[in-house]
């Protein structure tokens, strides 16, 4: 189940990196300043990197979304190794990041989130390779 969730959490934050207009409250509070008191050659540059995050997102969901709908649910053991590492690579780089910022800054970024969702692949990990284990060895 909480493999099932991750994607979704990686969709819905694709679509509002992609799609918003200004930065998020953390990210002004990060710069401590308003959307509209940054020059809007600024604006462009933070949009196009927020845009470029939220494509992340959305790429690394659908991968993931593939991987349960085909491999994962034939039990295909890669699959589940694949979804750990795909969600790693999303979440782990942009968790470091938004640690430091929430240090370094007076935002309070929210890098719990992709904490969160790293430790569910990794239990999803483990009880899918403990479910295919007892399937083929049952006592």
């Amino acid at each position: 189940m909480g493999v099932r969730v991750v994607p979704v959490g990686l969709f819905l934050f694709g679509l509002i990196y992609t799609f918003s207009s200004e930065l998020l409250p953390f990210h002004l509070a990060a710069i401590s300043t308003s959307w509209d008191e940054l020059p809007p050659v600024f604006q462009v540059l933070y949009l196009g990197m927020m845009k470029t995050e939220g494509a992340g997102f959305l790429s690394s969901a659908v991968a993931i979304v593939f991987l349960l709908a085909i491999p994962f649910r034939r039990g295909e053991r890669w699959s589940a190794c694949a979804i750990l590492a795909i969600g790693v690579v999303e979440h782990f780089p942009g968790m470091i990041g938004a640690m430091t910022t929430s240090q370094l800054t007076p935002a309070s970024s929210p890098w719990q989130l992709s904490l969160l969702d790293m430790s569910l692949l990794g239990l999803g990990l483990v009880l899918s390779l403990s479910h295919w284990r007892t399937i083929r060895h049952p006592d």
